[in-house]
This record gives C-alpha cells, sequence and structure tokens, in this order.
C-alpha cells in the first residue's frame, strides 16, 4: 500500500489562531492535549502498519520545538484504532479527515484534541471504495477511492456528497490549475496494469478529459507550476521513472524514479529500483530543476530506504520517512522514523522514531 503526511509551520500558526475554512468552531483551542504542535512547529505522520502481519498503523505527532514524538495519538485519545491499513490523510480547517483503505472508513478527527468527530463507512455511501489519496480545496475533501471512483466529502456536513467513476484503481490526485488529476494504475489487474489518467472538474465531479500515460502511472505532483505523474512500470522490465505533462497532455520524460516529491521549484527523486535477492541494491538520489530542466546529484545524507518526502514550504523544512533495513531489504513490521534536514536538505539536524510500521503518509495543513 502506498501512502500520502505533516504540518506546514506558519500555516499552522494561523491555523490554530484564526477561523477556519470549514467554519468549524474552535472553542476547544484551549483544551489541546499537552505535546500538539502550538504554535507552527510540528507534523502529523500517519503509518499504515501491516494488514498480513497484524501490526496496526497510527497517527504520530512530532513537535519541532521539543525534538519529542507523540505515538499512537488517535488510539491514546479514542481507545481504539483506526482500523486496518491507514492510508491517506489532510487536515483542514479544525478537522484532520484519515481514510483506512482495507477498513474501508473515513475518520474525522479534531486538528488539536485528535477527538473523534465522527467515522463513515465508505461501504454504505457507495461500492467501489477503499480510501487511497486525498486533497482538500474550496471546502471539499476529494479523495481517490481505489474501487474505482473519486469521491467528494462536504467539510460542512462532513458526508460525501458526490461519487463519480474515474477507473479501476485511481491512485495519488492532484489539484492543478482549478483541475483534479486522477491517476487509473489499474495496478490490480497486474501484469495488464493500466495507461490511463482523467481529469475532474472539482465542482461538477465530471471527467472532463482523458489522455494516455506510461505504464502504470501511480501519483500526480505539482513542483514549481509544473505539473508531473510517476508510472511505476513494471518492476524490473519496465523502468519506474517520472514524467513532466505538456499542455497537450503529452509526458516527457525527466529522470529514472520510484519515489517523488515536490520540494519547491525542484522535485526530490529517489530511484531504488527492485533487485533479486543476491543483486546489489541501486539507489539514486537527484534534483530535478523546474526551470532549467537540469538533472542532478543530490548529495544528501540518506537514510536506510525512504517511503515518503515531504518539503513544508513555510518552515523551509525537508523531512524523509524511512523504513530500516532487515538484511538486504527494507522490514515492513518494524516501526521506521523520519529524517529532518538542515536548510540545504543535505544533513540531518533531527530523527524521530515512528510508534508503527509501514509506509509514512506526510501531509500538511490546507487553507
Amino acid at each position: 500500500m502506498k501512502k500520502t503526511l505533516l504540518f506546514s509551520s506558519a500555516l499552522l500558526c494561523l491555523a490554530f489562531t484564526a477561523c477556519d475554512k470549514d467554519n468549524s468552531s474552535i472553542e476547544n483551542e484551549e483544551q489541546v492535549i499537552p505535546g500538539a504542535p502550538t504554535a507552527s512547529q510540528g507534523v502529523y505522520v500517519l503509518t499504515e502498519g501491516n494488514f498480513y502481519t497484524g501490526v496496526e498503523g497510527g497517527l504520530d505527532v512530532i513537535n519541532f520545538s521539543t525534538n519529542t514524538v507523540n505515538q499512537s495519538v488517535f488510539k491514546t485519545t479514542n481507545g481504539r484504532t483506526l482500523g486496518d491499513t491507514p492510508q491517506c490523510g489532510v487536515a483542514y480547517g479544525s478537522k484532520i479527515y484519515l481514510g483506512t483503505s482495507v477498513s474501508n472508513t473515513i475518520e474525522i478527527i479534531d486538528r488539536l484534541t485528535w477527538k473523534s468527530i465522527k467515522q463513515i463507512k465508505v461501504s454504505e455511501v457507495t461500492e467501489g471504495g477503499q480510501p487511497y489519496s486525498m486533497i482538500a480545496h474550496n471546502g471539499k475533501v476529494y479523495m481517490s477511492l481505489y474501487g474505482g471512483n473519486l469521491a467528494r466529502l462536504d467539510t460542512l456536513t462532513l458526508s460525501i456528497d458526490k461519487v463519480t467513476p474515474v477507473g479501476n484503481n485511481p491512485d495519488q490526485i492532484a489539484l492543478y490549475k482549478n483541475k483534479i488529476y486522477v491517476p487509473i494504475s489499474d495496478g490490480m489487474n497486474y501484469p495488464d496494469v493500466g495507461k490511463t489518467a482523467v481529469v475532474v472538474d472539482p465542482q461538477t465531479m465530471e471527467v472532463e478529459h482523458t489522455f494516455n500515460t506510461e505504464l502504470n502511472p501511480s501519483q500526480f505532483l505539482v513542483a514549481g507550476g509544473h505539473l508531473f505523474l510517476l508510472c511505476k512500470g513494471l518492476y524490473g522490465s519496465i523502468p519506474s521513472a517520472l514524467y513532466e505533462v505538456n499542455d497537450n497532455y503529452t509526458l516527457t520524460e525527466t529522470a529514472k524514479a520510484t519515489l517523488v516529491a515536490e520540494y519547491g521549484d525542484k522535485v526530490a527523486i529517489v530511484n531504488q529500483p527492485f533487485v533479486e535477492a543476491g543483486e546489489e541494491p541501486i539507489t539514486e538520489y537527484k534534483l530535478y530543476n523546474v526551470n532549467s530542466k537540469q538533472l542532478t546529484d543530490w548529495n544528501i545524507e540518506r537514510p536506510d530506504y525512504a517511503n515518503s518526502i515531504y518539503y513544508d514550504k513555510e518552515a523551509d523544512c525537508l523531512l524523509i520517512a524511512s523504513y530500516i533495513m532487515s538484511g538486504q531489504y527494507p522490514s515492513y513490521v518494524l516501526p521506521g522514523y523520519i529524517n529532518r534536514y538542515d536548510k540545504n536538505g543535505e544533513h540531518v539536524v533531527a530523527k524521530y522514531e515512528l510508534g508503527s510500521a509501514g509506509r509514512a503518509s506526510i501531509f500538511s495543513l490546507q487553507k
């Protein structure tokens, strides 16, 4: 399972002291739990756990000011787990919206106290559930549902008000020029995976355009005002690569990549292709400059095995979540960690141990 998580600094400060975009009350601001970020220095990390071995995922909170981690805050606060395979999340207004893929639920919690406000069972709303990716925009939360749909949740009514079929196994979505771009991975149909993406109008929730991609499109992202698409290919036979999406919906390859993230006017790129047992692992770290179109080596202090990258624009802070290694391969059952880097994005200034195993999603507060 993939993931998507973290709190932007200046935005956090505003959100803790100003009116929320979803018009929710902020009377509970005096009830914030000790350890929660109070004035810009904090991040939220959602870990997916490992469903097959019974390792539960959870929500952790990192406080930059004290360099401490408050682990499993949802379970501690609410006395129950988030469910099987927490997959995606977004903080918006006074609330956090969390999607669990296997349990097929959306958990809505208070952003300051972490108390559950409402749980939505997606199967009661629509067929083709499994929350997989989330973004927030104009009072709505949009989510790809791996069962084949794009759903829209109204942050005032706290209910799903529209569901649109988009294709098999839509993956990580992005908002670009006021349109939602959805990669149709068809990942459950391996080896006959997908080669298309769709463009959806967020107001009408209608598919406006479908275009061809490279094999196994998995993640749209926006960097430096440009749109990019990561296509995962077919493991060793067809390598995973990052493409820039042109105005006419054609694709231009920028680099071989398995993990990508927006990093200001650059794209942070990690290429960790799959290797057979006994083969020497090959890992490359690159930076792609959106303006100059130049790809350069990234001289970063590397984690063990990166699984998520996040750049906090307001704090100018780069974070990389990592598995720990178990022999030649990363462990998917042992808790991982997050590295926080200096202003140059090269040296680790702090390391935070996570409370749960699995890939980490890092998400920021959105206006």
